[in-house]
């Protein structure tokens, strides 16, 4: 009987030096999105692409947390771009979402790590301004052809991942809650250079969503910003109003300074409309862009989508947009530019989260 006494014991001396597993958990999640794609005004012509990420960017990963007791708990994030259409990933490899933090349900949560900045939080997350009938063509914060009018600008809704951040995020209060996050710009020589600060707040009520935020990266000089550079600035503003599973939302942001150029400045209006009918959702968004450079090439968008929801995990889309530029420039939608002012595409597709 001595050698299973032994084995026992020693078992347990094990448990007591490891973590309580039976407290902690780890979910795999992703989304898979593909569909055709048409495009028009490539290079003179139109361009037909199987492509991946059409309504949802396509993407896996992994979330855990560990209730470490007294309302704290251990949470991470670890998320992966994926393109359907060729089985590639992101690289770097967990470029979506990666990081680390501690919540509590009185205290609110602190994080680290490489995350999406406040407005994503109170616009996308929140206000669900990803559903502009068409999020992978939206002009504010999405991919555009490097030539395009709206690559000059990035309002931040399309949601660009800040590095070395720490965020903070309250609890809720009477609907209320407060967001702060700070990147460390990690430039030799200099504490500020690359130094991104990110402050908002939302409201939350039965039918009505509310936030704003400021953001400002500083220039990656050490010396600070050079001739023709300065600080990039974003305010936002937006509400949404939601009835029987309707919602109704205003976006309105301010860029100046844009990618840190000097006077690179445009504001946005985006304007909302989601619907259901039964397994049916139709949803149309309308854009406006005013360019406030010397260029003055506004740009106006219309999305439009329409999505069939076969289960609550798997649904059937159509999407259409337009865009047009004035004064001479390039329309640009799913990273890449048009060859003239004008452009437009069609997708039909199959989208699926787990």
């Amino acid at each position: 009987m001595k050698k299973p006494i032994a084995l026992a014991a020693a078992s347990l001396a094990g448990l007591a030096l490891s973590p309580a597993f039976a407290q902690s958990s780890v979910t795999l999640y992703g989304i898979m999105d593909a569909g055709l794609a048409r495009v028009s005004n490539i290079a003179g012509g139109g361009s037909t692409q199987v492509r991946s990420g059409n309504l949802y960017t396509s993407r896996f990963g992994f979330r855990g947390t560990e209730d470490l007791g007294g309302g704290l708990k251990a949470n991470f994030n670890l998320e992966a771009g994926l393109n359907v259409d060729t089985g590639t990933t992101s690289t770097p490899y967990f470029n979506r979402q990666s990081w680390l933090g501690l919540s509590s349900s009185s205290l609110g949560s602190v994080s680290m790590g490489r995350m999406l900045p406040t407005i994503n939080d109170l616009f996308i997350a929140s206000l669900q301004a990803s559903y502009f009938g068409n999020p992978s063509a939206a002009i504010d914060g999405a991919a555009t052809g490097a030539g395009s009018s709206a690559a000059r600008f990035n309002n931040m809704l399309g949601g660009t991942r800040v590095d070395n951040a720490i965020k903070y995020q309250s609890p809720v209060m009477a609907g209320f809650q407060g967001h702060a996050m700070a990147a460390l710009g990690e430039v030799t020589g200099s504490s500020s250079a690359g130094r991104i600060l990110s402050l908002g707040g939302g409201y939350n009520a039965s039918n009505i969503e509310a936030g704003l935020a400021y953001h400002e990266r500083q220039c990656g000089e050490a010396g600070g910003c050079p001739v023709g550079k300065d600080t990039d600035k974003i305010f936002g503003l937006g509400a949404a109003y939601k009835l029987d599973g309707a919602r109704y939302a205003l976006l309105y942001t301010q860029e100046r300074n844009a990618l840190n150029v000097k006077d690179a400045n445009a504001d946005v209006l985006s304007l909302l409309a989601r619907m259901p009918f039964g397994q049916w959702v139709a949803a149309g968004g309308f854009q406006f862009l005013n360019d406030k450079t010397p260029l003055n090439q506004d740009v106006r968008q219309v999305n439009l989508a329409l999505n069939y929801l076969l289960s609550k995990r798997t649904q059937l889309y159509g999407l259409y947009s337009y865009q047009t530029v004035k004064n001479g420039g390039k329309a640009g939608m799913f990273a890449t530019t048009s060859s003239s002012n004008k452009q437009g595409q069609l997708s039909l597709g199959i989208a699926h989260t787990f």
